[in-house]
């Protein structure tokens, strides 16, 4: 059965037949993967490259919805992959930080694109390690505003960390490159946007390092590594929970309190990284690809709008954790406020327990040393001398009393007889 279809890309609308799971836009060539299910748009598929410039999405991801946010040249018959990174420290995922992989034909050389990602710099401390649950300051107009606790590292550093996470072993260096004049002018204008969107002040660095290393399966590799890290600085206000002392009924304790403090946090960015690993024999050959990828790149603003998109997420989800910080704390408020209330009512009862039991000791010390024993009349407590056994109280007259020795004895309905108490009174 035919029906009609919109390309994502170039939004060429044309039929297709609906048993095909594999389309091909008639308009602009891309290649599309279909779902099963007939109202779901179709998916950009990640194919081969024509040698020409062409336009990439992250099919994977819900929110760019196949959008074509990038551009760049895709040497002609290399494999090629797009995707988002999940950057593990980051409370929302990174979303966009937009990665392209390049396969030679041959499979013997690789090139791998990753975008821009911002980064908070914390200190390798376990101490720091309790606020890596925390976003940035959104507040600062500079996509992507989301925060990734790293520790702060130079060009240099970041590539060697690259080529070590690609499992490469036995790293020595072998090459070097230096910033030409047109990377010192990017490199400039970056530290200006920085400082112009709320930063103190900024300092820029680039590195180009070429290593050869072995594989896991021994094999000789040659590998180059190319990054531009912006580092910065800026005030902050930061909102934090310390335990401060508090007076009370029971004397001075700690309790948390909301502090603002006011901070020089450092920041710092990877506008972009390129690394390209390939068996010697097929390294020039990569490094040429790599050029003209890397003289074509760009964004498109599908970027922008899902950077939007997300940032609104991230609002939603800075929201939410205030709301449930805020909640915690009021939780936790009350329930010192009720352990308080709780030992202060135990306190009370220890305190009325006490004395009456202090009273009572006494009572029967005074009835030991004077020889009498106490009993509770209908009007109070009545005296006795410890000779009589039993004591009686006029039900008509209560000032009139008897007494027994050697048991009970039967005065009549006139008399009742007296309970001792035993000292509590």
């Amino acid at each position: 059965m035919k029906r009609k279809i919109e390309c994502p890309k170039c939004h060429f609308s044309f039929t297709w037949n609906d048993e095909e799971t594999i389309v091909e836009c008639r308009q602009c060539g891309t290649i599309y993967r279909l779902k099963p299910a007939n109202n779901v748009p179709p998916v950009l598929m990640p194919g081969t490259g024509r040698g020409v410039v062409d336009y990439l999405t992250a099919p994977g991801d819900r929110v760019i919805a196949n959008r074509p946010i990038l551009k760049t040249y895709i040497p002609k018959g290399w494999e090629y992959s797009c995707g988002v990174l999940k950057d593990r420290y980051d409370l929302v995922s990174n979303p966009f930080v937009f990665s392209i992989c390049f396969l030679s034909p041959d499979h013997n050389a690789k090139i791998v694109f990753n975008g821009e990602s911002f980064y908070k710099h914390i200190d390798n401390t376990p101490q720091m390690s309790m606020i890596q649950g925390r976003l940035d300051d959104l507040t600062v107009s500079r996509s992507p505003s989301f925060r990734r606790l790293r520790s702060c590292m130079t060009a240099d550093e970041y590539c060697d960390s690259l080529v070590i996470e690609s499992g490469l072993s036995r790293l020595s260096l072998i090459g070097e490159s230096q910033p030409d004049e047109a990377e010192k002018s990017v490199q400039e204008k970056a530290v200006k946007s920085f400082i112009s969107n709320g930063f103190m002040n900024g300092s820029a660095d680039w590195a180009g390092r070429t290593y050869s290393g072995i594989t896991q399966r021994g094999i000789q590799m040659k590998a180059y590594a190319e990054a531009r890290v912006i580092q910065l600085m800026k005030l902050s206000n930061v909102q934090t929970m310390q335990m401060m002392p508090m007076g009370g009924m029971f004397g001075m304790r700690m309790m948390p309190q909301m502090v603002s403090q006011q901070i020089n946090e450092v920041f710092w960015e990877t506008q972009y990284d390129f690394m390209i690993i390939a068996a010697p024999s097929a390294y020039d050959n990569a490094y040429r690809e790599f050029e003209k990828i890397k003289k074509t790149i760009e964004y498109l603003p599908g970027m922008q709008q899902a950077r939007e998109a997300a940032l609104a997420l991230a609002n939603n989800a800075l929201m939410n954790i205030s709301n449930a910080q805020a909640a915690s704390f009021e939780n936790q408020q009350r329930i010192i406020n009720n352990t308080q209330n709780y030992t202060s009512n135990i306190q009370h009862q220890i305190f009325e327990s006490n004395s009456a039991s202090h009273n009572k000791t006494a009572n029967g010390y005074s009835e030991m040393i004077n020889e009498v024993n106490s009993f509770n009349g209908s009007d109070g407590v009545v005296m006795a001398s410890t000779q009589f056994d039993n004591v009686y109280q006029s039900t008509r007259d209560p000032d009139i009393y008897a007494a027994s020795k050697g048991g009970p004895f039967d005065f009549g309905i006139e008399f009742e007889e007296l309970k001792k108490t035993d000292g509590n009174y």
